[in-house]
């Protein structure tokens, strides 16, 4: 299999993606200061291994994503929700009206991400192979 430059986003996100989602699980769950115990381990060895076999996937199929525009603003947009959520947290405003719609809103921008994905992965990678299939079997 050969490399296209459209692959070096999915190579990029397989690399990253797993080393940002363990350090989120960590800080997620306060892990840190379970450095010798078996439970450090048993969480991270089983997310890891979930982490790794999402992060081949998605770089896998990133060839069949071509607007990255919308994933970019949208992903740009759920950085700044969580990281404005995580500074009222740290000023003791964590459970605020405002603080809990961006959680809301966090959520549905994460919704939007994913249901972008799954449309651009059809329509750029299933539905070609089913047109071909189809007038394959016409002629």
């Amino acid at each position: 299999m050969r490399f296209n430059r459209s692959d070096l986003v999915g190579i990029i996100f397989a690399i990253v993606a797993p080393i940002g989602a363990m350090w989120l699980i960590l800080t997620a769950f306060e892990l840190w200061d379970y450095h010798d115990t078996p439970m450090l381990g048993a969480v991270l060895g089983g997310a890891a291994v979930h982490i790794a076999l999402l992060a081949g996937v998605i770089g896998a199929f990133s060839r069949f994503i071509r607007s990255w525009d919308w994933l970019v603003g949208l992903g740009i947009s759920l950085l700044a929700c969580v990281l404005t959520v995580i500074a009222l947290q740290q000023i003791d405003q964590g459970d605020s009206m405002f603080a809990n719609t961006l959680k809301l809103v966090s959520v549905l921008i994460f919704l939007v991400i994913n249901l972008n994905i799954v449309i651009q992965f059809v329509k750029n990678g299933i539905d070609p192979i089913l047109v071909r299939r189809a007038s394959v079997s016409e002629e």
